[in-house]
C-alpha cells in the first residue's frame, strides 16, 4: 500500500495542467459571439487577458480533482476510494480538454496548446482505465501511465505563451 501511495503522490504533482492561481468565474461570451472576426464562421481569438483567465478557469476543476486524488492517496485511503477519485480525474480531464479545444486561443498559444492536448489524449485513456481498475495494482499501473503523459512541460509552454507565471502547486 505504501509503495503505490508514494508513487501516486509524485504522479499527481507532475500531472496538473498548471492552474495554481485563484480564478474568478467567467461570464465570458463565446469567442464566436464577440464580433471581432470578419468571418462569422471563424471565431475571434481571445485577447491575452481573456486567454489567461479562460485557461485558468478551464484547468481549475481538473487540478482540483488531481489534488483530491493526491490527498486521498497520501492519507492512505483504500484503493477503491482512490479509484473513484481517478474516475473523477478522468471526467474533469475530458471536460477540460473539450473546453481547451473549443477555445480560439491567441496565435502564440496554439502550437503549445495542440501539444498539450495531444499528451492529454493519451493520459485520458489511462485515467479512464484507472477509474475502472479491478485492483490496486491495475490502478497504480494506469495512474503511472497517465502521469507519463501529464503534459506538464507542454502546460508550461502554454502558460508562457499566455504570459502566465510558471505553475506552483497551491
Amino acid at each position: 500500500m505504501r509503495r503505490w501511495t508514494a508513487a501516486l503522490a509524485m504522479t499527481v504533482v507532475l500531472a496538473g495542467c498548471g492552474g495554481g492561481e485563484p480564478t474568478e468565474t467567467l461570464n465570458q461570451q463565446p469567442a464566436w459571439q464577440g464580433g471581432a472576426s470578419a468571418d462569422p464562421a471563424t471565431p475571434a481569438a481571445l485577447t491575452p487577458e481573456e486567454a489567461k483567465r479562460r485557461y485558468l478557469a478551464i484547468v481549475e476543476p481538473y487540478n482540483t480533482a488531481l489534488e483530491k486524488l493526491e490527498t486521498a492517496a497520501n492519507a492512505g485511503k483504500p484503493w477503491r476510494t482512490v479509484r473513484k477519485l481517478a474516475a473523477e480525474v478522468a471526467r474533469t480531464n475530458a471536460t477540460h480538454a473539450a473546453a481547451l479545444r473549443e477555445t480560439t486561443w491567441p496565435a502564440a498559444a496554439r502550437a503549445p496548446m495542440a501539444a498539450l492536448l495531444a499528451e492529454n489524449d493519451v493520459a485520458l485513456r489511462h485515467w479512464r482505465r484507472a477509474g475502472e481498475a479491478a485492483d490496486a495494482e491495475a490502478l497504480m499501473r494506469e495512474i503511472r501511465a497517465a502521469a507519463a503523459h501529464s503534459g506538464a512541460e507542454e502546460a508550461g509552454r502554454v502558460r508562457a505563451a499566455l504570459g502566465l507565471p510558471a505553475y506552483r502547486e497551491g
